[in-house]
């Protein structure tokens, strides 16, 4: 009975989180939020069908013995769905490759499918799993193949992680991480061992640790621009301030005459410039570096680089992004910046200096500047 409850408690609790991320996550702006609550939705599902399939595995419910097997058929096709959400989840989230090719998804569904398969054909000829006549569940012949699936596919995911681990934090790579340590350890418990705890609880928790971390960064993204907030630069520093930061360059920017475009046009155009320069920024720093909106026009720039050359190349391809967009634009008006760039070495005490000479030398070279008005 315990298992039952243990499942109960993570359906209410699952249930609960799929309410509170199908209001609060931003389904319609990222697939990899559409991607999260499809992996919720489905965990429940698979959990449910745990709770029926321990019910029925009694000999005081052999009448029900079809609905036992349909149960069990359909917990063994849906087993392996969950890391395959789980791996086009983080796939979607870091963001560090092209969109997979329909060659590569046809090669990477074989082991599902041949597993669907499998799983089907236990209901007649008991490949996996078999019930007995006494309504009772016994394991088939092929019933490696089923967690042998679900490997595949958490091996898929720790090969993704390794790939993109030096473009994450080492927050976000443990968070990640989850979908895959936390099952994969317990499903070696349980192919041995009669354990309390399943692997879909195991799912459950790795579920609810990351829309917690979800929720977490939300609230550091700003909701215009999408870059980091004050949140977010506040909590770049306290990081900084802990490390040596002998590979780091400030940027700091600021758009000219934005009081002007505002005054003119309306907080509507404003917002629309607002979210251009933040495109281009994405485009160059991405990767890069971190890029953060510190409020109305101000922007700045980490970059973990130490030579001047590379910084002012990436400000120039900032350059070119901007002046594409306003030589292609009809608007009366040009996107136009300010920016100081402030290269860690020994005669800074720490970070914060750093900051507050990129943004003097930003300050220095906007006062030189006059634009008429519009």
């Amino acid at each position: 009975m315990l298992v039952i409850e243990l499942n109960v408690f993570m359906v209410i609790l699952l249930s609960l989180v799929a309410v509170h991320a199908f209001y609060r996550l931003e389904r319609k702006a990222h697939a990899a939020h559409r991607l999260f609550l499809a992996l919720i939705c489905l965990t429940i599902l698979i959990l449910i069908l745990e709770i029926f399939s321990v019910l029925l595995n009694s000999s005081a419910y052999v009448s029900f013995i079809m609905v036992h097997k349909l149960v069990d058929t359909m917990g063994f096709l849906l087993a392996p769905l969950p890391p395959i959400l789980s791996l086009l989840f983080i796939y979607k989230r870091t963001g560090k490759y092209k969109n997979i090719t329909r060659k590569s998804i046809l090669r990477l569904s074989v082991p599902f499918v041949v597993n669907g398969i499998l799983a089907l054909g236990s209901f007649n000829y008991n490949w996996i799993f078999a019930i007995t006549n006494e309504n009772m569940y016994v394991r088939g012949p092929l019933w490696l193949v089923s967690p042998m699936t679900s490997y595949f596919y958490y091996v898929l995911n720790f090969l993704l992680l390794v790939k993109v681990r030096k473009k994450l934090s080492r927050e976000e790579l443990l968070i990640l991480s989850l979908f895959t340590l936390i099952p994969s350890l317990l499903s070696i418990f349980q192919l041995y061992y009669v354990v309390y705890l399943t692997i879909w609880n195991s799912v459950a928790i790795a579920v609810v640790v990351n829309y917690i971390f979800i929720i977490h960064s939300q609230i550091k993204i700003d909701p215009l621009t999408r870059l980091g907030n004050r949140i977010a630069y506040d909590e770049y520093l306290a990081i900084q301030s802990r490390k040596n930061n002998s590979s780091l360059a400030v940027i700091n920017i600021d758009l000219d005459d934005f009081k002007n475009i505002n005054d003119a046009f309306g907080h509507h155009e404003g917002d629309k410039v607002l979210k251009v320069f933040a495109r281009c920024l994405g485009e160059v720093f991405d990767e890069k570096g971190v890029a953060i909106r510190l409020g109305g026009d101000e922007f700045i720039v980490f970059v973990h680089e130490n030579r001047r050359e590379i910084v002012e190349k990436y400000i120039e391809a900032l350059k070119n992004n901007i002046n594409a967009y306003n030589q292609t634009s009809s608007r009366p008006y040009y996107i136009r910046f300010s920016y100081g760039v402030a290269i860690f070495n020994d005669t800074y005490k720490n970070i914060h200096e750093l900051i507050k000479h990129s943004d003097r030398l930003m300050y220095d070279e906007k006062n030189k500047l006059r634009y008429p008005p519009l």
